[in-house]
């Protein structure tokens, strides 16, 4: 079987990350033998891969924990907008008696009206964030 250069090529990414079967290895060795500008290429990437420093392997729970963590932000997301929007709405609730309208909230209790719209502007903050964070990793 004849193995191109370009085939060796895309083999030499799994072969320097040490993920390569024997075979392969041996297949990207022996063709490295015969091209000394490929195998330049290769010792030089070698080395480069040398001064970089060590990663730590991830545990085999990070994928779980990170799809938990993202579950858990997208509930947070979902009841801060809930929470905002009854906060910001429920102080001008009002009530028909005749052909009137009447704000229960302002007139009756306009301490409370500020109090909850003072945790709605809180909810919307927080609320906000949550959705910025969700952005930047893209969902």
């Amino acid at each position: 079987m004849n193995v191109t250069r370009d085939v060796v090529k895309d083999l030499i990414t799994i072969y320097l990350a040490g993920e390569a079967s024997s075979d392969t290895r041996a297949l990207v060795e022996e063709y490295l033998e015969h091209d000394a500008e490929l195998a330049s290429d290769v010792a030089a990437a070698r080395a480069e891969s040398l001064r970089l420093p060590p990663t730590s392997a991830l545990p085999p729970t990070a994928e779980k924990e990170a799809l938990e963590k993202t579950r858990q932000m997208i509930k947070t997301r979902t009841s801060t907008l809930v929470v905002a929007t009854l906060f910001s709405i429920l102080p001008l609730s009002f009530a028909f008696k005749g052909s009137t309208i009447t704000f229960l909230v302002i007139r009756d209790a306009p301490t409370v009206g500020l109090a909850w719209w003072a945790t709605a502007a809180a909810m919307w903050v927080w609320h906000l964030g949550v959705r910025r964070r969700l952005r930047v990793s893209g969902l």
